[in-house]
Parts: C-alpha cells; sequence; structure tokens
C-alpha cells in the first residue's frame, strides 16, 4: 500500500510539473501579447503601412511597406533610379525588380511563397497560435549576447518550425531564427528586432529589423495602423 501510495504521488508530482510548464507558456506568451498593445487591441489590427529605409551592403533604399492583414503585402523600394516592387497575397505573389533587369513584372516562385505568407499575419504567430493551428513549446532560456531570453519553438501546422525568442525585460520578441532550405543547402535564417516604438493609438512595432546572413537592416521612420488600403495596389499590371 505504501508503494502504491508513492507510485501515485509521483504521477501527481508529473502531471503538477507539466501543468506548470504549459502555464509557463502561457504566461509567456500573455506577457508578449500585453506587452505588444494586448489581445483585443492585437486583434482589431486591419493594416500597417511603414515607411524608411532598407540597408544592403552599405547602401541605403527608401522603402514602403503596405500590409493587409491576413490578405496581402506591398514591398516598395527604390534603388540606382528604378522604382521595385514585390507583391505577397494569401493566394500567390508577385514582382517587378527593374534594378535586376526585369522587363516586366513575374510572378513569384511558389517555393519562396510560404515563407513570406507568414508575414501577413499583424498580429504575430503567437497570439491565438492554438486557433492557427500551431503548437508551441517553452524550451527554457538561452543566453544572447549577454541576455538571459526565453526560447520558444513554435511548429506551425506546415510542419515549418521557427524559435522565437523573448526578452523578460519587456516581453518583446528580439530575435527569431527559422532553419530555410536554399538550393539545397539548410540555412538558419536570423531576425533580430530592436528600437521598439509604440503608436499613438498604443501599438508596439520593431522600428529596427536586420536579416541574417543576407547582412540586410531595415528601419522603419513612420507606421501607420488602420489606415484605408485600396487593395488594387496589390494586383499585378496587365503585360503592355
Amino acid at each position: 500500500m505504501k508503494q502504491f501510495r508513492m507510485l501515485t504521488l509521483s504521477m501527481l508530482l508529473v502531471g503538477a510539473a507539466v501543468v506548470a510548464k504549459a502555464q509557463t507558456l502561457d504566461e509567456v506568451v500573455n506577457k508578449h501579447i500585453t506587452a505588444m498593445g494586448g489581445a483585443a487591441k492585437l486583434k482589431a489590427l486591419n493594416s500597417q503601412i511603414a515607411e524608411g529605409s532598407m540597408s544592403i551592403q552599405g547602401m541605403d533604399f527608401p522603402l514602403k511597406v503596405i500590409n493587409l492583414n491576413q490578405k496581402a503585402m506591398r514591398i516598395e523600394f527604390e534603388a540606382m533610379g528604378t522604382k521595385n516592387v514585390q507583391v505577397i497575397t494569401s493566394k500567390g505573389g508577385w514582382m517587378f525588380l527593374p534594378v535586376q533587369q526585369q522587363q516586366a513584372p513575374v510572378d513569384s516562385d511558389p517555393a519562396d511563397l510560404a515563407d513570406a505568407q507568414r508575414d501577413l499575419d499583424l498580429t504575430g504567430e503567437l497570439v491565438d497560435y492554438k486557433a492557427k493551428g500551431h503548437t508551441a513549446e517553452l524550451i527554457g532560456k538561452e543566453t544572447i549576447d549577454g541576455k538571459e531570453l526565453y526560447k520558444i519553438k513554435l511548429t506551425r501546422k506546415d510542419a515549418s518550425i521557427s524559435n522565437y525568442f523573448v526578452d523578460p525585460s519587456n516581453w518583446y520578441v528580439t530575435k527569431r531564427t527559422t532553419n530555410k532550405s536554399i538550393q539545397g543547402q539548410e540555412i538558419e535564417i536570423v531576425e533580430n528586432f530592436s528600437d521598439f516604438k509604440k503608436s499613438g493609438d498604443g501599438y508596439v512595432y520593431a522600428a529596427a529589423v536586420e536579416q541574417l546572413p543576407m547582412g540586410m537592416k531595415i528601419n522603419y521612420t513612420k507606421v501607420e495602423i488602420n489606415t484605408p488600403v485600396d487593395e488594387k495596389v496589390f494586383e499585378k499590371p496587365a503585360a503592355q
């Protein structure tokens, strides 16, 4: 009987540990959501228009990003006297890059679309991740640049994985890593987020984004939330 009681106690302790871990994950995610403006505010996100600059190999280019939540994103940048556009939608995408000697808009490579379409979610993947069909696991803490960050492993419903790193000093996601196959080689894509700012209506965003190993840096100087967007800007121009 004593052995039975000990076994029961050990099972209860294991169950308590599992529950505690789940609560810890929920706590980190919920604090992150609160820090970004709160669940209600994030779910009210409809559009975002951001302007700034993109830096690659020491060269700066004017940049504008128009995003309709879960629907479409248009990226515009000027380079070497040309105006370049890339559009990603929930159904497809196209690009017109005169800087790469393109003479007319072309459809996006389907293999690249899945990665880009994840960023159509303005609320962030951690918000309502279960309802979106994703699973999340709190791996623990990892020290990066002298800071201890919470590491959350997010597995999407398509089985792709990203790791999110949350800074407990402010509960912002300051880093995201994703493995991607490029030309048959597995490469870790690292995104660093910093210079967090709050809009007048209480939305928080990272004004500085760095992508490695591409060495691309983006700095946003102006962000508008929930302003009207004409969906025609996402339509592919007809061939001339």
